[in-house]
């Protein structure tokens, strides 16, 4: 099998940093797409990747840059809602809002590495903990991809059905942390007072063949949820 065309871009790019120093900025993904001859996806999955290797980071509407290997390498686990609750000493439990087959707009096309238009699963639920709501998940996965979800999966967990039934196997995750301010919908979901501030989540993640399975929106109550980032020193 072939090596995915963002792997030999990131590759590129790893090669092209090793020549800057800590906390330059490195071009802009529309630049890199046009240097390297490929899509501006594929170049900014490139990027997500040496961002998660912790090569580099990103600052909001300023740019990509070089990071400080030799001080922190990031550590991170995927794991889903089910098994994380469970591990815990909790009683998980999923309420399905919505659940359809739509078609992608560019913003998830974008995110998806799909054509605009194409087949996506969309699927609204509310993951709860010892029946406190705990978080709101807009789970997006493109039909080519997976072309069937059963009633039973749309209410557990996807990825137990995922790795168990179907054998495909998540290679990594890409996830960005933002704070966002609780509209009506989601407000009486996750029972919170409106306009309260809540900890939102973008996950995008990818298959062993580095295809996108998944983008996921989270919306969550940081009274009943923390994001927890380790660190090591790497000498």
């Amino acid at each position: 099998m072939s090596q995915p065309v963002y792997l030999k871009v990131k590759q590129l790019i790893e090669e092209e940093i090793k020549e800057l120093v800590p906390n330059a900025m490195i071009q802009s993904e529309r630049d890199l797409a046009i240097k390297y001859e490929v899509s501006r996806m594929t170049a900014r999955k490139a990027i997500e990747t040496l961002i998660r290797e912790g090569k580099l980071y990103r600052k909001d509407k300023v740019g990509t840059f070089v990071a400080d290997n030799k001080l922190h390498e990031p550590i991170a686990e995927l794991v889903g809602f089910t098994s994380e609750i469970i591990s815990k000493g909790m009683r998980p439990h999923t309420k399905v809002v919505n659940y359809e087959i739509i078609e992608a707009n560019e913003r998830l096309a974008q995110h998806l590495e799909i054509k605009v238009n194409d087949r996506v699963h969309s699927l609204l639920r509310l993951r709860m903990a010892d029946n406190r709501p705990m978080t709101l998940e807009h789970t997006y996965i493109p039909l080519s991809v997976v072309k069937e979800l059963p009633r039973s999966v749309i209410h557990s967990s996807i990825y137990a059905f995922l790795d168990q039934e179907l054998n495909v196997k998540i290679a990594s995750g890409s996830q960005m942390v933002s704070a966002i301010k609780a509209d009506e919908e989601i407000a009486n979901l996750l029972e919170v007072p409106l306009h309260d501030p809540l900890i939102y989540l973008e996950l995008t993640s990818i298959l062993m063949n580095g295809q996108v399975l998944e983008f996921v929106e989270t919306y969550a109550n940081p009274q009943n949820y923390k994001v927890m980032i380790h660190s090591r020193r790497k000498w």
